[in-house]
């Protein structure tokens, strides 16, 4: 007996997206407007994809999928997590009339939040649902599971990163910008590792400068979502907060006091806007509310190994009753705040006593545009 038709009423309606989750060609996939009536669209509470309510006299605009098989279906469960939703065979009204239709609903309780329109769902959003089904369905093509909730986080912080990355105009760099990644040929990418963090490894040829190719080259890659950290600067008190805390890094290399002194850090949430992201971490870490915010700068911190990019920021803050000990508690994090004169914090980045690139870069930064900012920031 032939299988109803798949009808989409959220993300996958967009082309682009269902042929990644589908394994096709994007020209291969048709899509005819349908509508669910009965059923209210609502965004997920936390989340940017939808979920549909039972509402007398609601309908849901979608689309039909007709022609996909046995192995197309599976793969769009378990895109849609096959542990948490499941194909419902529900009446929908197509071009030719009512007809059933397979339809992804959740096994157990979700919670909706506010209206979600196919026809509003931002760019952005967009770009980050595409790059996290580009890793889910690998994990589908390579026979692993994705239903571990813990793995969930450090997908949608890779997938935002990509996102983000192919967002951003490319920068000329020595060559005048002779050499370009389009120019670059994949030929295997393999996670052996993927959870907060993956590695990665690829094979690869380049373009050389000189016009020429490298031979297949392979590359292991530790990869994981942006992060942004922020210097609190108080302009009145010429004075900076810098935080320490116990780090798995420096305890991993043998270093003798595991606790650096840093800045306020932290990992960007999907595809969150970085200031949103610095406001969030100072509150969470040093209890701060920050006025004003200018970039420092953004960079790759060791792009020989590690994909990770950090945007560093300084921030207006009044100090006067910052400092003490803080930290997110089911995080297990144990965060010393401290508040230094600017003074004192550049004796300590002279004698050696500062050691992690976001504090160097920051402080560093600092020095050079201090005179402006006392001067904007109401410093003197």
């Amino acid at each position: 007996m032939a299988q109803p038709p798949v009808f989409f009423y959220g993300s996958l309606r967009d082309e682009t997206l269902l042929s990644c989750v589908l394994g096709r060609d994007p020209a291969d996939v048709r899509l005819e407007p349908a509508r669910l009536p009965g059923w209210a669209l609502r965004r997920v509470a936390g989340e940017g994809f939808p979920c549909i309510v039972p509402e007398p006299g609601a309908e849901t605009p979608g689309a039909l999928l007709r022609d996909a098989d046995e192995a197309e279906r599976a793969r769009i469960l378990f895109f849609e997590d096959d542990a948490e939703f499941t194909f419902a065979r529900l009446p929908v009204e197509a071009p030719e009339g009512s007809r059933e239709a397979l339809v992804c609903r959740p096994t157990g309780v979700i919670r909706p939040d506010g209206p979600w329109r196919f026809e509003d769902w931002p760019e952005a959003e967009r770009a980050h649902a595409i790059e996290c089904a580009r890793e889910i369905m690998a994990l589908y093509d390579r026979g692993a599971d994705w239903s571990d909730p813990a793995l969930w986080p450090g997908v949608k912080a890779r997938a935002a990163a990509r996102a983000r990355a192919a967002a951003t105009p490319p920068r000329p760099g020595l060559d005048g910008g002779r050499v370009g990644r389009a120019a670059i040929e994949t030929r295997a990418l393999d996670r052996p590792y993927a959870g907060f963090f993956a590695v990665e490894e690829h094979r690869l040829t380049l373009p050389t400068f000189a016009g020429g190719r490298t031979p297949e080259v392979g590359r292991s890659v530790w990869v994981s979502g942006d992060a942004v950290t922020v210097l609190p600067y108080d302009a009145a008190r010429d004075a900076v907060l810098l935080i320490s805390q116990w780090r798995a890094g420096p305890h991993a290399r043998g270093d003798r006091h595991p606790w650096p002194v840093e800045v306020v850090a932290g990992r960007l949430e999907g595809p969150e806007d970085p200031e949103a992201a610095v406001r969030r971490e100072a509150e969470e870490e040093a209890g701060l509310a920050l006025g004003r915010i200018e970039l420092a700068a953004g960079y790759y911190p060791s792009p020989g190994t590690m994909a990770e990019h950090v945007a560093s920021y300084v921030a207006e803050a009044d100090l006067s009753a910052a400092g003490g000990l803080g930290g997110v508690e089911h995080e297990t994090e144990d965060v010393l705040s401290v508040v230094l004169p600017f003074e004192e914090a550049m004796a300590r980045l002279a004698r050696g006593e500062i050691d992690t690139g976001p504090a160097l870069i920051s402080l560093l930064w600092l020095a050079r545009e201090r005179g402006r900012l006392r001067a904007a920031w109401g410093g003197g």
